[in-house]
């Protein structure tokens, strides 16, 4: 069970993403304006499912501040030299193409195939502990891409241990050392990608071929971008699947009947994924900041203005997004049916193990991301 120590509803959308139950919280928001600005934020929220298409959907609402392409504390470092390439960070005309280059190729995969892969790895891999358990859901996702993107199995563990580093430099809450880590880190992993495409682009059915094929293609021949993107699908894997994952063990323990059909019917798996994620996605919000003064349903934002995107409320009404955590629109994460695909074929790996696993937990430190940590409990 989880702890019991939260008892105060949440008061903003930072502190409700690793609130023990946030959801009357979310359910508020939805029932309330699409778009507020919150005063002791000193920005706005665009919450429920409305408020949520509308600024995801407007061209003039960017993923980064417009003279602000890196942040201040990754400026001129090897974690800013990734950041100033992800397409996943940045807008406009410059990352327009690779963005498509890698929608196309995450496409392409074959999902068949990495469940069968991926249910090996799990079934060889099950958690007999909390501990375990906690490394085990980043590690699994991490494998399963890495194999993916043709890198051998001994190097799994190095490039996963890597990328959890990394994503440090993504989040305000990281430390000193946390940050410098990080820099190591994205110094070796743009190191490993960088052998990767030069010794590994003959390896047909590969991710990795079919990004270099269709950068080809399409013109796209900037080899450190491609190697920053790369890194890119690792470090979006890192919390996002790990969370998505997570939270249906989460569910699995909180409501035992959810694995009742999946059980007896494997291929009930990812409906059940799917309407977990739905109520407690991975990542409760996202940030946009205004390019030039916006106006929504009769709202105006001025330029140079933070909204606050509570992904997490837009499924509280009655136009819900079906998968609020994964983005909307032109926004909407790629690689989504590639991490439903990992999460489902490690559920339905785990499942026996997990009913037998004492299991309490809590969760990690973050402002957007609701990623469990699981502590020795009583199996209930």
């Amino acid at each position: 069970m989880p702890p019991t120590d939260f008892v105060i509803d949440p008061t903003d959308p930072f502190s409700a993403v690793t609130h023990a139950a946030p959801y009357d919280y979310y359910r508020r928001l939805a029932d309330g304006p699409a778009l507020r600005f919150d005063a002791s934020l000193d920005c706005w929220l665009a919450t429920g499912a409305a408020g949520v298409r509308a600024v995801l959907a407007h061209p003039a609402c960017r993923v980064r501040p417009p003279a602000l392409a890196v942040p201040h504390t990754l400026a001129g470092t090897p974690c800013g030299t990734i950041f100033a390439e992800l397409v996943r960070m940045n807008d406009g005309e410059r990352h327009a193409v690779p963005k498509q280059v890698l929608a196309r190729a995450l496409d392409r995969v074959d999902l068949a195939r990495l469940h069968a892969r991926t249910l090996h790895l799990a079934q060889a891999q099950l958690p007999g502990s909390a501990a375990r358990l906690n490394d085990a859901i980043f590690e699994l996702p991490l494998f399963a891409v890495a194999d993916l993107l043709g890198f051998a199995p001994a190097q799994w563990p190095a490039l996963a241990a890597w990328t959890r580093e990394f994503v440090a430099c993504l989040s305000p809450l990281s430390n000193g050392a946390q940050l410098a880590g990080a820099q190591a880190a994205a110094e070796a992993l743009l190191q490993r990608f960088s052998v990767l495409l030069r010794e590994g682009q003959a390896l047909p059915g590969s991710l990795l071929h079919d990004v270099v094929a269709g950068a080809g293609q399409a013109g796209w021949h900037a080899s450190g971008g491609m190697a920053a993107n790369l890194v890119g699908l690792l470090s979006q894997t890192c919390d996002a699947t790990a969370g998505l994952l997570g939270n249906a063990v989460v569910a699995l323990r909180a409501q035992p009947e959810l694995s009742t059909q999946p059980r007896a019917a494997p291929e009930q798996w990812p409906a059940m994924l799917r309407e977990v994620s739905r109520h407690n996605p991975s990542i409760h919000n996202t940030r946009r900041y205004t390019a030039e003064d916006v106006e929504f349903n009769g709202v105006r934002v001025p330029a140079g203005q933070m909204i606050v995107v509570v992904l997490a409320s837009a499924v509280h009404d009655a136009g819900g997004l079906a998968a609020p955590g994964f983005g909307h629109g032109r926004h909407v994460c790629p690689g989504q049916s590639i991490a439903h695909t990992i999460a489902t074929a490690c559920l339905q790996a785990w499942a026996g193990a997990l009913e037998r696993l004492p299991l309490a937990w809590s969760y990690l430190p973050s402002l957007n991301a609701r990623i469990p940590v699981f502590l020795p409990g009583e199996v209930t």
